[in-house]
């Protein structure tokens, strides 16, 4: 996360950009072997594959986003943009990820998911050992496994919410308010060719 006293701040996903490093590594070291193995159409069908996994990789797991400025929280996931500007904005939730809400219409961030057991147990300990006024874990106290601080879901929404309340006209229609929504159609169209030219480029070898 970016610093929070700049007016932009940018969420990453630590334990997804993590997991696609590792994924890359792997990815390299697998279709390298079977480059290497393999005959030459097997080898480009090899090295296809391999490209277009490192793609899917930096798609989902790299790429995503939460941008949080002074007019908007503008949500980057994988296939899809969405800028939420702080008057549209009627509810932040973390159940399952942190989630914001527009009239009619939930926007789920793919880079703040709600963490997992043994990391809220961990959050929650962190916490308390900081808090040491705090007579209990949080999670004993009724904080959301989703909004505990030290979480990514718990530390995005906590973000959310302040500028939310720092920034947001309380007199404007939230039902009159646009929430653009950008497509990103070469990403979906490159996912989709991937397994298409793997299995038909070796052919023209």
């Amino acid at each position: 996360m970016a610093n929070d006293d700049l007016h932009t701040v940018t969420i990453h996903s630590r334990v997804n950009r993590g997991a696609a490093i590792a994924c890359w590594a792997l990815i390299a070291a697998i279709g390298g072997l079977l480059v290497l193995q393999s005959e030459p159409r097997g080898a480009v069908a090899a090295a296809i594959v391999a490209l277009w996994l490192g793609y899917a990789v930096l798609v989902f797991l790299w790429a995503p986003a939460l941008v949080v400025d002074d007019r908007a929280s503008r949500i980057r996931n994988p296939l899809r943009t969405i800028e939420v500007v702080w008057d549209a904005l009627i509810h932040v939730d973390t159940k399952y990820a942190l989630t914001l809400f527009t009239p009619g219409r939930s926007w789920p961030v793919w880079v703040a998911p709600q963490p997992g057991a043994l990391a809220a147990r961990r959050a929650a300990r962190r916490s308390r050992d900081e808090d040491r006024s705090a007579p209990r874990s949080p999670l004993d106290t009724g904080v959301r496994v989703g909004d505990l601080p030290g979480t990514e879901s718990g530390d995005a929404a906590a973000l959310v919410r302040r500028r939310w309340a720092e920034r947001a006209d309380r007199s404007a229609d939230a039902d009159a308010i646009a929430v653009p929504v950008t497509v990103h159609w070469a990403r979906a169209a490159a996912l989709v060719l991937g397994p298409v030219l793997a299995s038909t480029v070796p052919l023209l070898v």
